[in-house]
């Protein structure tokens, strides 16, 4: 006697949703082949028991999307993660919804380096929020942030202020003026219109400040995020002409660096020259010439012995060596 055909279906449901318990375990246990395998399996038996154009293949195309994304295979990780999009805008509603299917194509998009596209992607991302009757605060504002990153960096800076300031806003009315992600937000915006003329250097130092007491209060910012705040705080009290609490943060940084990832990580070149040049400016010689023998070793070491940045601080140790 053959089976009915809604039992087979039931059944092979039930197969169906336990392959997608498993694939989310070896996605959380880093097994990205197994979860690959594991999700097309899955998303067969959907195609199977569904249709292939049915809202339940995104659960299974996202998983694919995201196994195929953490071994480097861009173009098939796009490729998933553009049908389960295709889908979910086809659909009233699906899970995972529409705007994290968007996340995951805009991070394959950046890795492909696509820029345009990813602006492109968040634009629209952002004409979705603006639609929303209740849009919710915390996802929108990392929306405008990574909007503004992405401006910033391609040097529209004028138009992503506006995008910095709405984020900082929105994280203060949900989360209250002292929250990590607050103080993500000022440093970005004082880091990212650092040339615009309507943000002048010593209104970026109000930012950075805030961002700082928010990060010493203990409220759980990152040590990579305090010392770029250190950084790029001295870098503003430098341009203002204290040379002296440059010098003092330029210190914390380095030792926030330090503590993070070592005393030979590539990250700590910056601070390292600009200490150096504050205490070469100031004739302070036998203290600068250390600091630039750290630098130049960290840059040979990752960018090589002829790249001008380390010709760069040759010629400033060759000078400091001259004077002293």
């Amino acid at each position: 006697m053959r089976p009915d055909r809604a039992v087979l279906r039931w059944w092979r449901g039930r197969e169906y949703r336990r392959l997608l318990d498993v694939a989310a375990s070896e996605l959380a246990g880093s097994r990205h082949a197994d979860a690959e395998a594991t999700c097309a399996r899955a998303l067969r038996i959907a195609e199977e028991i569904y249709g292939e154009g049915d809202a339940e293949l995104t659960a299974p195309l996202y998983a694919l999307s995201s196994a195929r994304l953490a071994q480097g295979r861009l173009d098939e990780a796009r490729a998933s993660s553009a049908r389960a999009i295709a889908i979910a805008e086809a659909a009233a509603s699906t899970d995972p919804p529409l705007p994290r299917l968007l996340e995951q194509l805009a991070a394959i998009l950046e890795r492909q380096g696509e820029l345009e596209d990813v602006e492109a992607l968040f634009r629209r991302m952002l004409a979705g929020y603006e639609r929303m009757r209740d849009p919710d605060p915390i996802e929108l504002s990392a929306l405008l942030n990574r909007l503004g990153l992405l401006l910033g960096r391609r040097g529209a800076r004028a138009e992503a202020a506006p995008l910095f300031r709405r984020a900082i806003a929105l994280r203060e009315g949900a989360l209250g003026a002292r929250h990590a992600l607050v103080a993500e937000a000022l440093y970005n915006a004082a880091t990212f219109l650092e040339l615009e003329e309507d943000l002048p250097t010593a209104e970026r130092e109000v930012m950075l400040r805030r961002a700082l007491e928010i990060a010493e209060a203990g409220a759980g910012v990152e040590g990579a995020l305090l010392a770029s705040i250190l950084h790029n705080l001295a870098a503003a009290r430098e341009a203002l002409g204290d040379a002296a609490e440059a010098a003092a943060l330029y210190e914390r940084a380095l030792a926030a660096r330090e503590a993070l990832a070592g005393a030979a990580h590539p990250s700590l070149r910056p601070t390292l020259v600009r200490l150096a040049q504050v205490h070469h400016a100031a004739g302070r010689l036998s203290t600068a010439l250390p600091l630039y023998e750290r630098a130049l070793a960290l840059a040979e070491a990752e960018l090589g012995v002829d790249h001008p940045v380390a010709t760069a601080i040759e010629a400033w140790m060759a000078e400091a060596r001259s004077r002293s």
